[in-house]
């Protein structure tokens, strides 16, 4: 018998391929694989060349029946001449590629090129190609969905890039801190208004501390000894050698606002005083905040404090649609959000890509919109995209919603927080999501009950208007013309509002997006032609201003304030505008890039309640600085926790203290020949908000790394 002798590694390799064919035999994979790469820039103006190299690595020769799918951040496709394999734009940032009659067909490990162009230039990693799969069609029949392995080569000279965090820049920034005099115990975030240290002695804790209230502040209490027990290992018992105290401010006159307190640490003393609970609550942050990176026992020292805030609206908008953010998550970003006196959290539940949140009677928003899948009609969920993958019943970041009692349970929990959640219907545009969905109501009940099939139809099936989105969306925009579009948001209106009840809470207000309707919308469409004769309307803003007056008296009718993105308050009849200014919540200004940051001053000064968004400062969602491996996105420049930390409500123009090239801002110049801020519309200016749109994001951990530490700015 003939023995052949294997060197041991060489052993270790055949055991292992015998079981890795094992494991792997039996799991069906795509034929091919996939590099993507960069090419030149600038190909023709604006657009930039895109090469995939498609590698057949199975034993068999491909055919012309195979469609490979990808996600993408959105951009346009340009192929120029014949081509073997043509790529296109399916819908949004959802791409294919699929053999032309040019191919013949790729044999067993071959490769092949396939270039193309695009628009925007691509100088990061989060924004390559992803989510890539293969379907093949035999007998006229798709077979499953398979994963393609796609690798993404190095992007060219990222030091090249604007905002590459080279040394130099490192360094000058981290030069700003040098000399920084020595933290007190008061420096805190958001800092206090007035600290001054006072006679007694100081206060140790270590062990147990004696807790006293009134009822009407039990709230506080329950959730001040949760924290000083869970975080600090502290006793809380009815008896103890120090006290902690909260009070019923004496003198109410003292309050500067609702959330005004003070707090006073001495002689084994920590009195908390405020007029109202949530005056109360800030004071137990404050207290929590000072125990921070202490070492038990706990010192603190004789000080008293007077705190109040500036604005009274102090928010984070959270975008769950797009890539999805599940409640006990959410649940912990309030927590955070509460501790540094963040009092509003904006629920972006809904937009093209997804409906996160269950509307009894309307079921297909969730049964449809918020699953994404492989799909050729969208009959049972929505396409693919941002990587949530071809599976619609995956847990990924692509599918799943908010039950009613979870919505009623986070509105509960937020609430004992004091922060107030404002959900946001994107109208509009934006919308997809529903639209879909509803299309996908009618087909389910058009032949059995024709009425309830178009009871809330967002769209019009005449409507030859062609348009494409910022988000290259075609098909992404309510007709505002249809009765069952204002049918369906009082809808989901009267349940958002039956859910706060539930939570034993007031719906004050309702966002309803309005922003980045695109041009050309409506215009083919009949019921829009028909409103604008009968209405003497001459252009399509005209619409979007019908859509908004409407909209702000279906709120009024069910005892609300209206709130939306800046456009709901531009370009409008002065009567328009004179409804509006008195049913308006928060008109909240975002577009502040050059050329745009005037509007954000003269809608205040117009009389509406302003919310400031400035995506210079507040969109987290801006990538932290140049470097490719940075996620996020760029149009509005970089965002770290020192750039939201400059914003100046009221003087925004100098709130940025370079360009969106990195280049030093003249601040002494930034307000010369600028919109004003007026002394009326100082008063308008209501509060601040940070953004977190969730394109870039794939998990929870994405989440975490764009809002913190930026968010604490």
């Amino acid at each position: 018998m003939r023995i052949l002798k294997l060197p041991l590694a060489g052993l270790l390799f055949c055991v292992m391929a015998l079981f890795a064919g094992c494991k792997t035999s039996n799991e069906p994979k795509a034929p091919v694989a996939l590099t993507w790469e960069m090419g030149a820039s600038d190909i023709e103006p604006g657009y930039y060349e895109n090469t995939f190299i498609l590698k057949n690595i199975s034993q068999k020769p491909l055919k012309k029946n195979w469609t490979i799918y990808y996600s993408q951040l959105p951009r346009g496709v340009k192929q120029e001449g014949a081509s073997e394999v043509k790529v296109e734009v399916v819908n949004g940032n959802f791409f294919k590629m699929y053999p032309t009659d040019e191919f013949a067909s790729l044999a067993p490990g071959d490769s092949m090129r396939i270039t193309f162009l695009c628009t925007y230039k691509l100088d990061r990693n989060s924004h390559v190609p992803e989510g890539t799969y293969w379907v093949e069609t035999v007998d006229g029949k798709e077979g499953s969905p398979l994963p393609v392995a796609l690798k993404a080569l190095p992007l060219p000279s990222p030091e090249s890039m604007s905002g590459y965090p080279d040394a130099t820049k490192i360094y000058e920034s981290n030069l700003r801190l040098a000399g920084a005099p020595a933290l007190v115990q008061s420096d805190i975030l958001p800092s206090v208004k007035k600290a001054v240290a006072i006679e007694g002695d100081n206060v140790v804790l270590e062990g147990k501390v004696a807790l006293a209230f009134p009822e009407n502040f039990a709230g506080e209490a329950k959730l001040l000894k949760e924290k000083l027990t869970g975080l600090y290992g502290l006793e809380v018992v009815g008896n103890a050698s120090v006290k902690i105290v909260l009070e019923e401010l004496l003198d109410r006159k003292e309050a500067v606002n609702d959330e005004y307190y003070t707090i006073n640490i001495g002689d084994n003393l920590i009195k908390i005083s405020a007029a109202t609970p949530h005056g109360i609550f800030n004071g137990t942050q404050t207290l929590l905040s000072m125990l921070k990176d202490k070492q038990t026992p706990y010192l603190l020292e004789a000080v008293s404090i007077r705190d109040y805030p500036d604005l009274a609206y102090r928010g984070q908008m959270i975008d769950i649609a797009r890539n999805f953010t599940a409640p006990e998550n959410l649940k912990k970003l309030v927590d955070i959000f509460a501790s540094y006196k963040l009092n509003v959290l904006h629920f972006h539940f809904c937009d093209d890509e997804a409906w996160r949140l269950e509307i009894p009677g309307l079921e297909e928003l969730t049964a449809v919109g918020s699953r994404r899948g492989h799909t050729t009609d969208e009959s049972q969920c929505l396409y693919p995209c941002y990587d949530g993958g071809y599976d619609p019943d995956a847990k990924t970041v692509g599918n799943g919603y908010y039950s009613r009692e979870e919505f009623i349970d986070l509105l509960k929990y937020a609430a004992e927080r004091h922060v107030r959640i404002v959900p946001e219907i994107e109208s509009p545009g934006h919308a997809r999501a529903a639209i879909v969905s509803m299309k996908a109501r009618y087909n389910k009940y058009f032949e059995t009950d024709p009425g309830k099939a178009t009871e809330y139809m967002l769209s019009e099936p005449e409507d030859t208007s062609r348009y494409v989105s910022v988000q290259y969306y075609t098909d992404n925009v309510m007709n505002v013309a249809l009765p069952s579009t204002y049918r369906f948001m009082e809808k989901v209106i009267q349940e958002l509002n039956a859910m706060y009840q539930e939570a034993g809470l007031s719906l004050y207000t309702v966002h309803l997006g309005g922003d980045e309707v695109p041009r050309g919308v409506w215009m083919g469409s009949p019921k829009c032609q028909e409103l604008m004769k009968e209405k003497g309307m001459t252009k399509a803003h005209d619409l979007s201003e019908y859509f908004i007056t409407q909209m702000a008296d279906v709120m009024q009718k069910n005892g609300l304030k209206f709130s939306g993105w800046q456009e709901v308050a531009l370009g409008h009849t002065e009567e328009a505008h004179q409804q509006l200014r008195g049913q308006a919540a928060g008109v909240y200004c975002w577009n502040t890039v050059p050329g745009s940051d005037e509007v954000v001053y003269q809608t205040a000064n117009n009389g509406y309640p302003v919310i400031l968004c400035n995506v210079g400062n507040f969109y987290m969602d801006m990538a932290y600085n140049g470097h490719p491996d940075e996620r996020g996105l760029d149009w509005g420049g970089y965002v770290d926790e020192s750039v939201s930390f400059s914003m100046l409500p009221f003087s925004i123009y100098r709130s940025l203290r370079v360009d969106m090239a990195g280049n030093p801002i003249d601040l002494n110049n930034a307000e010369k020949g600028k919109t004003a801020l007026t002394e009326i519309g100082k008063k308008h200016i209501m509060g601040v908000q940070g953004q977190l749109f969730a394109e870039t994001i794939r998990s929870f951990d994405g989440v975490e790394y764009l809002l913190f530490p930026k968010i604490l700015g």
